[in-house]
Order: structure tokens, then sequence, then C-alpha cells
């Protein structure tokens, strides 16, 4: 290359380095908005995960309170089952015809076998809830005031 071709520059390279400028800037807005795609989707899963955080703390503090309510329950079962069963039997227990009926769908929602329960423990429910009905039906009809 002459002196000359460096002090006046050829409109073909000005034209080649125009163009060369206009490609590089259509690679920049493409790099940016790759970049700005993968900082939403980096945003997005850092949003995921902390959601998943809290979501397992929350669990773990369910978790925890019902593990307290379980011991808690074990408890009293072990302190009736050391009560005489002659005990159990005196205690008072009042209970209304809808009270008794809640009880036994309770019971049957927990204990019932096509619910995966045990049929065992199912019969003396209805047996103890049976007896309680008829002592029920008994008591309300001699408590009946007789007509004058």
């Amino acid at each position: 290359m002459k002196y000359d071709d460096l002090k006046e520059p050829q409109a073909s390279n000005i034209e080649w380095l125009q163009n060369e400028l206009r490609e590089a800037r259509g690679t920049i807005r493409t790099l940016l908005r790759q970049i700005k795609k993968e900082q939403d989707r980096h945003a997005e899963i850092s949003r995921a995960y902390s959601k998943t955080v809290e979501n397992l703390v929350e669990a773990m503090r369910e978790n925890t309170e019902l593990a307290r309510e379980c011991e808690l329950l074990r408890g009293r079962i072990q302190h009736a089952q050391m009560m005489p069963e002659a005990q159990l039997q005196r205690l008072p227990l009042e209970l209304s015809m809808t009270e008794l009926a809640a009880i036994r769908k309770a019971m049957a929602r927990l204990h019932h076998p096509d619910a995966g329960g045990d049929s065992e423990r199912m019969k003396l429910w209805n047996a103890v809830l049976d007896k309680m009905e008829l002592e029920h039906s008994k008591g309300s009809s001699s408590r009946k005031p007789q007509p004058s």
C-alpha cells in the first residue's frame, strides 16, 4: 500500500467500516437481549428458590407443631390407659344425640375398614356409642313430663 492510499481513505474502505460498525452494533443489541433474558431467568429462579425455602420452613414449622400435639395426645392416652376401667365408667359424660352422632361420624371416618381403619376398633366404638345412645334415649324418656 502506498502512502497516498493511507492518507486518503477509499470510499470502499469507509463503506466497509460502516458496514462492520452496523454489524457490531447489531451483535451488541442481540447480546444485550440475551443478557436481559438470562437476567430475567435468573431472577425467576431466585424467586422460585426463595418460595421453595419459605414453603419448606413453613412445612417444618407445621411438622414440629403436629409432632408436639402428637406427643401431647400420646401423654393423654397413656394417662387414660392408667385409669382403671371402673373409674372411667363412673365419669359423668353428658352428651346430646347430636354430639353422639358427630362422634360416630368422626370415628367412622377414622376407623371404618373401607377408609383404611381397623374393623375391631370400629366395632368397639359402635358398641360404646350404641350403649350411650340407648342410655340417652332412656334418660330423656324418663325425664319427659307426664301429662296431667
